[in-house]
């Protein structure tokens, strides 16, 4: 996959611009400015999933392994594999997640694809570099200190990753396929994983104890993740106003999935009649959204809003306007 401009791309021409229903009312000008701002942002993006899987990878591999510690999901799942058989968590990492992005590019949608395909193999590669590279964090192996240590550092990188709009494959692509053919939300899919995964971390390492100082690891990460990607809130409101409001509305409608309300509004000193978009979404779709409507309109004005409760259909209800199981 190609993340930079081809040359021939920067040939569109006037006609064509015109044809397509995204740059109906550009110039060429207008056009290849806000494609080159569309390319700033992807290549930022790709530089920030790889900083941030350097620095899971780091806290993975010189802090959770070395004290015998554990993990949640896929990588959890690895981490067993290894502890049982001796097997690389780089290698196990591609053979469990090479599968699932066969089941899962068509759900994931082509950009978080790529960016999660990239989130993946960027993990596997700093772990095989970093298992060549001999490195002692010395905390003289204080559970405590090591598995909040190694939370904040996991926590850090996998929140870069996600603000970037990438994932690490694994469990989230689990609870995306899941999500798509039932009524289960992504969040209870991937806590599902979660605690299957650590039933077998009981069953593998027959130590409470480690089971323990790993749920303290995984609970700080959890809160890290969730300041650096979002500042702490589970949904986020969003309110857009836009000439292009059709577009953008049926772009949220069909590719992020969220439910969409039009707003009749008026500016104050224009005195013009607009719609005004109001939708809101789950943390983990905030940056695709916030790329998706830029494309469409990079001149859209959005205000943020932290949800701190969601209730209806999508959240609390299902397609059928009934109760999710909690």
């Amino acid at each position: 996959m190609s993340f930079l401009f081809s040359r021939t791309s920067l040939h569109f021409t006037k006609n064509s611009a015109k044809k397509h229903p995204l740059f109906s009312n550009m110039t060429v000008l207008e056009w290849r400015q806000s494609l080159w701002r569309s390319e700033k942002i992807r290549i930022k993006n790709i530089l920030l999933i790889v900083i941030g899987a350097g620095l899971f990878s780091f806290g993975l591999n010189y802090l959770v392994m070395p004290n015998g510690l554990y993990e949640g999901g896929a990588t959890g799942l690895t981490l067993i594999l290894y502890y049982l058989f001796g097997l690389q968590p780089w290698i196990m990492n591609i053979v469990i997640n090479i599968p699932l992005f066969i089941l899962g590019w068509k759900i994931l949608g082509r950009r978080v694809f790529h960016l999660s395909l990239l989130g993946t193999l960027a993990v596997t590669a700093w772990l095989a570099i970093f298992e060549r590279i001999p490195f002692v964090v010395d905390l003289d192996h204080d559970l405590m200190i090591v598995s909040m240590f190694a939370g904040i550092l996991s926590g850090i990188g996998l929140g870069i990753i996600f603000k970037a709009g990438g994932t690490t494959g694994g469990s989230d692509i689990i609870a995306r396929i899941g999500h798509k053919y039932s009524h289960y939300t992504i969040g209870q899919i991937i806590l599902a994983i979660d605690i299957l995964v650590l039933i077998l971390t009981v069953i593998v390492s027959q130590d409470l104890r480690v089971v323990l100082y790993t749920m303290l690891q995984v609970t700080v990460a959890s809160r890290v993740i969730d300041l650096i990607s979002d500042g702490g809130y589970g949904s986020k409101g969003l309110m857009i106003i836009s000439q292009k409001s059709e577009e953008i509305a049926t772009a949220i409608d069909s590719q992020i999935e969220r439910g969409v309300t039009l707003i009749k509004a008026q500016g104050f000193y224009s005195r013009t009649d607009t719609n005004m978009i109001y939708s809101v979404i789950y943390k983990s779709q905030l940056q695709e959204t916030k790329d998706l409507i830029h494309r469409i309109d990079p001149h859209a004005f959005i205000t943020i809003t932290d949800a701190h409760e969601v209730l209806g259909e999508g959240f609390t209800l299902d397609k059928n306007k009934q109760p999710l199981e909690q």
